[in-house]
C-alpha cells in the first residue's frame, strides 16, 4: 500500500451530555448507573472499540487537560468511580481499554469575541422575532420533550443523535441565528461569531493530535459541534474522516 499521501484517519462521534451542563437544551435520561443503562453504555464502548483509535479526544477545556488525566489513571488504577458524564462513561472506558495512557482535551469556553450567551439571543428571539424564533426552535424544543414511554437504548440514543439529518439541522439551527437582529443591530451574531471561535480553536486542538498518518483519533463531542467540526476537518484536508454509521448502526 502507498503510504505516502495517507492522512490520519478521524472519526466524530456525537453525543448527548449525560450530566448536567450549562446548555439551555438538555437531554434527561433515567438513571444511566442503573445495571440496565451501564450494560446498553458498554454496548456503545464495544461499538467505538472497533474503530481501534490511537488517541481520544473529549469535549473538556484544553486547561483541563493535566487534571482530567489525573483522574483517568485513577480510574486505570482502580480507584475512580465513574460519574455520570459521557467523558467517564464512555471515553474512560474506551481509552482504559484500548490501553492509551491519556486522553485529549480539546476544547475552549472563554469569552473571546463573544458579547451575548446563546439564552441570551434565544430570549431576544423569543420576545422580538416570534415568527423567526418558533421556526428555528420548534424542532429543538420537540427533540427535548421526550417522556417516559419513549424508551430508548443508549445505543438507539446514539443513532439518531448521529443521523446525517439531525446533525445537519443543529448546523442550520445555527447558521439562521444570524438572522436574529433588528436593523443594524446584529443580536445573532454577537453569540454565532463566538461559537465560530471556539469551533476553530477545537479544530486547531484537534489538528496538534495528528502527529502521524497512522492516528486514528476518536473524538466525542456535543452533537451541535459535529457538523461545524466536519466542515472544517474536510476543507483542511488534513484528515480522512471515517463515517460513524459503521459503528452504530
Amino acid at each position: 500500500m502507498n503510504t505516502k499521501n495517507r492522512k490520519p484517519t478521524l472519526l466524530i462521534v456525537g453525543t448527548f451530555h449525560m450530566g448536567q451542563t450549562t446548555d439551555l437544551f438538555q437531554t434527561e435520561v433515567d438513571n444511566l448507573l442503573s445495571e440496565t443503562r451501564q450494560e446498553e453504555i458498554k454496548e456503545v464502548v464495544e461499538r467505538l472499540k472497533k474503530f481501534h483509535p490511537t488517541k481520544l479526544a473529549v469535549e473538556v477545556e484544553k486547561k483541563q487537560q493535566d487534571s482530567l488525566n489525573k483522574e483517568f489513571k485513577q480510574y486505570i488504577d482502580g480507584n475512580l468511580e465513574l460519574s455520570v458524564n459521557e467523558v467517564y462513561q464512555l471515553g474512560f472506558r474506551i481509552a482504559s481499554e484500548m490501553n492509551h495512557k491519556e486522553i485529549y482535551c480539546i476544547d475552549w469556553m472563554e469569552q473571546g469575541v463573544g458579547k451575548k450567551g446563546f439564552g441570551d439571543v434565544y430570549e431576544w428571539a423569543k420576545e422580538h422575532q416570534p415568527e423567526l424564533f418558533d421556526s428555528l426552535f420548534g424542532w429543538l424544543h420537540k427533540q427535548v420533550a421526550q417522556t417516559d414511554s419513549d424508551y430508548k437504548t443508549i445505543l438507539e440514543m446514539y443513532g439518531e443523535y448521529n443521523e446525517k439529518a439531525e446533525i445537519k439541522q443543529h448546523h442550520t439551527l445555527n447558521i439562521n441565528i444570524a438572522r436574529i437582529k433588528e436593523a443594524e443591530e446584529y443580536v445573532g451574531m454577537d453569540w454565532l461569531i463566538w461559537w465560530y471561535q471556539r469551533n476553530l480553536i477545537m479544530f486547531s486542538n484537534l489538528a496538534d493530535l495528528a502527529e502521524s498518518p497512522n492516528e486514528r483519533i476518536l473524538l466525542i463531542v456535543g452533537a451541535a459541534h459535529v457538523e461545524i467540526l466536519s466542515n472544517f476537518i474536510n476543507e483542511s484536508g488534513m484528515f480522512e474522516l471515517e463515517e460513524v454509521e459503521k459503528y452504530l448502526y
